[in-house]
């Protein structure tokens, strides 16, 4: 923390200060996923920096101090004003964002009828197998989360 370059580091990815020895590493950014489940249905959103006509799973940055569960929660009630209940974990992946890390969850519906929130949702509702509508890429972690939403 003198101020001097830093260097990379050949065996870790971090830095390291040669001349005072501060070793740095790059920031890690927790955001949550939640597919919310309703009998049959899945509760897809579009978010209006999305690909026209995709929808996906609800997601947000975990706050600090926060557990990822209680953001499930946060994020879920905030977004599309739902309350969910039985949070399951599905996986994680690194995300599109250099620094980002996606950890999925599955929960179930309780309460609450579907209110957008606004700058944030574009559109959300409930859909059946039969009719979804266009999905994430297959390569995110989202795609693989409602196809095995769906395979169940």
């Amino acid at each position: 923390m003198c101020g001097h370059a830093t260097r990379a580091l050949d065996d870790e990815a971090s830095r390291r200060c040669d001349a005072c020895g501060h070793q740095v590493w790059p920031r890690v950014s927790p955001a949550m996923m939640v597919l919310v489940r309703r009998g049959r249905e899945l509760l897809l959103a579009r978010s209006p920096h999305f690909r026209p006509g995709v929808y996906s799973a609800l997601a947000g940055f975990v706050e600090p101090g926060e557990s990822l569960e209680a953001c499930a929660h946060r994020e879920t009630l905030e977004e599309v004003g739902v309350r969910i209940a039985n949070l399951r974990w599905f996986g994680s992946q690194s995300w599109a964002f250099p620094h980002s890390l996606m950890l999925a969850f599955e929960a179930d519906y309780v309460s609450g009828d579907i209110v957008p929130e606004a700058g944030e949702i574009e559109d959300a509702g409930w859909f059946t197998p039969e009719r979804l509508p266009d999905l994430p890429s297959p390569g995110s972690i989202a795609y693989r989360l409602i196809r095995a939403a769906l395979a169940r």
